[in-house]
């Protein structure tokens, strides 16, 4: 899996790719900043107090943007404990897609080559939508288990995010 050694570097690069400048100077930092163009080593100038997360281009399999959350410098646990959740559920679920979407294409592919003639170099829709069917049936336990999974990381994640915002308005009042 080149492409998810990819993104996992692109994790582990976060320190060189924050580099502190004062060359953004806005009074409103925005909350992400997009990296559209795919680079080996993207440079993001940004200043320690922008408050923004890094979202990046989406990866040729997954089809997912990765997102580098930005660690404050006075981070509590609980901001910590958050970050670290959003990092594991996002590698969790880009591997899930990574894995799916391969073996989407290569049974598409095979079933391609299964079904193709000398005369006919392509499937019309209806035969496609045959395929598309049997995978669908095929990986429905799948897909009803990556369901309930991803609600129930999205939801935790959600609790969490309502708890270092308390935290953060009772941090705020002191």
């Amino acid at each position: 899996m080149a492409h998810s050694m990819t993104y996992t570097t692109l994790f582990n690069n976060v320190g060189r790719i924050l580099k502190l400048s004062s060359r953004l100077a806005a009074n409103q930092a925005p909350q992400s900043i997009f990296i559209e163009k795919r680079l080996e080593e993207p440079i993001i100038v940004l200043k320690e107090e922008d408050n923004v997360n890094l979202i990046g281009p989406p990866d040729p399999i997954s089809h997912l943007r990765p997102v580098i959350y930005k660690i404050h410098k006075n981070e509590t646990e609980l901001q910590q404990q958050f970050r670290e959740l959003a990092n594991t559920t996002q590698k969790w679920n880009q591997e899930f897609w990574a894995i799916h979407n391969t073996n989407f294409l290569k049974q598409k592919d095979d079933y391609i080559k299964q079904h193709r003639s000398r005369d006919k170099t392509q499937l019309n829709a209806d035969e496609m939508s045959k395929f598309y069917k049997d995978f669908l049936d095929k990986n429905w336990d799948r897909h009803v288990k990556y369901n309930f999974e991803w609600y129930n990381k999205n939801f935790t994640l959600l609790l969490l995010a309502f708890r270092v915002y308390v935290e953060k308005l009772k941090l705020k009042l002191l």
